[in-house]
C-alpha cells in the first residue's frame, strides 16, 4: 500500500515539474514614449487576456519622452519600445536596437495646445512664437519646425523649447514662458476639459504621411529570443483588432491608465484608435521618405540615409 501511494506521488510530482515549463511566462518590459492613448493597447491587452494566452507577461514603463526610451533601450532596462518615426534615426547613430513594425500613421495622437484665454486664430499667427516640445531633435521638435516650413517661415520661423513633461509644458505654458505646447491628444483633452488649456489644432491634420509610433526591439533579443519579440508583435495586433471592436473597454483601460476622465479618453479614441492606428505594422514608402527628410531637417543626422536599412518587417504577417 505503501509503494502504491509513493508511486502515484512520486508521478504526481514528475507531471507537475513537467507541467510548470508550459504554465510559466516570459516577462517582457515594454517602453511606451509619452502617455498617447494609441500604447494603451498594452495595458488593453492585459486586461483581455491577449498576452496571457501568448505566454507573455507585458509590462509597460512610461517614459517622459522618446530620449530616455531609447536610453533604456540602450542599457538593457527595457526589451522593447515605442518610439517615433524620427526615431529610425537612433540605430543609424548605432543604437542597438531595430525598428521592426510602425504601429500608426500620421500624428493624430498628438495636439499643439495654447493658453485657454490665447487670441491665437490660426496658424498664421504662430509665427515667431515659442512652443514646448519634449526635447530637441523630437517628433514634438520636428512638428513645430514642419510648420514653419509649410508656412515658408524657414526653420526658425517657430521657435521651440524643451519643456519635458506634458505637466512641466503647462506649467511653463500657465507662465508665460511658452505660448504653447504639443502634447498626447488625450492629455490635450482632459487639460482643455479642465481649463487648463485649449486645443489649438491637431497635429495629424498637417501632415498626412507619416509614422508617428514605431516599435523598436533591442539587437540582443531578436538574435537570442526571436519567438519572443515575434509572439509580442503578434499579441500587438491581436490588441489592434480588439480596440477597434470594443470602444468603451478601450476607454476605460486608457482613462485608467492615463489618469484622465474617459470624456477624454472618448475624445482621443476617435483620432488616434480611428484614424491613425495600422493593422499590419508595414512601414510605407512616402512616410518613410518623409521621416528621412526629418532627420536631416532637425539636425538629428548630417545626410538623409538611404531608407534601405532602417527598418526590419521580418515580424509582420499582414501585407
Amino acid at each position: 500500500m505503501r509503494s502504491t501511494s509513493l508511486k502515484f506521488f512520486c508521478l504526481a510530482a514528475l507531471a507537475l515539474l513537467m507541467a510548470s515549463p508550459a504554465l510559466a511566462q516570459d516577462k517582457l518590459r515594454v517602453g511606451k514614449s509619452g502617455p498617447p492613448m494609441i500604447l494603451t493597447l498594452i495595458e488593453l491587452g492585459t486586461e483581455a487576456g491577449i498576452w496571457k494566452e501568448l505566454g507573455l507577461e507585458v509590462e509597460g514603463i512610461m517614459f517622459g519622452g522618446e530620449a530616455p526610451t531609447i536610453q533604456s533601450l540602450v542599457s538593457d532596462s527595457i526589451d522593447l519600445g515605442f518610439g517615433s518615426g524620427p526615431g529610425l534615426a537612433y540605430p543609424v547613430k548605432g543604437v542597438p536596437a531595430t525598428a521592426i513594425a510602425a504601429v500608426s500613421g500620421a500624428p493624430f495622437n498628438m495636439v499643439l495646445s495654447v493658453r485657454a484665454d490665447a487670441r491665437l486664430q490660426s496658424l498664421d499667427d504662430l509665427k515667431g512664437k515659442t512652443i514646448g516640445v519634449t526635447s530637441s531633435g523630437s517628433l514634438t521638435d520636428w512638428m513645430v519646425h514642419e510648420i514653419a516650413r509649410q508656412k515658408g517661415w524657414g526653420p526658425k520661423g517657430i521657435n521651440t523649447f524643451p519643456s519635458g513633461a506634458s505637466r512641466t509644458s503647462l506649467a511653463a505654458m500657465k507662465a508665460g514662458d511658452i505660448d504653447g505646447v504639443v502634447m498626447g491628444a488625450a492629455t490635450g483633452y482632459e487639460a482643455q476639459i479642465n481649463g487648463a488649456s485649449k486645443v489649438f489644432t491637431s497635429l495629424g491634420d498637417l501632415v498626412a504621411d507619416f509614422h508617428s509610433n514605431v516599435l523598436f526591439a533591442r539587437d540582443k533579443l531578436i538574435a537570442a529570443r526571436p519567438d519572443l519579440v515575434q509572439k509580442f508583435v503578434d499579441g500587438w495586433f491581436r490588441s489592434v483588432t480588439y480596440a477597434r471592436g470594443n470602444k468603451e473597454a478601450v476607454i476605460r483601460v486608457a482613462a485608467k491608465t492615463l489618469g484622465i476622465s474617459e470624456e477624454a479618453a472618448r475624445a482621443s479614441y476617435d483620432v488616434e484608435i480611428t484614424k491613425m492606428l495600422r493593422d499590419s505594422g508595414r512601414f510605407e514608402p512616402k512616410a518613410v521618405d518623409v521621416i528621412r527628410r526629418s532627420l536631416v531637417e532637425i539636425g538629428t543626422l548630417d545626410t538623409m540615409p538611404p531608407a534601405q536599412g532602417l527598418f526590419d518587417e521580418r515580424f509582420l504577417r499582414g501585407k
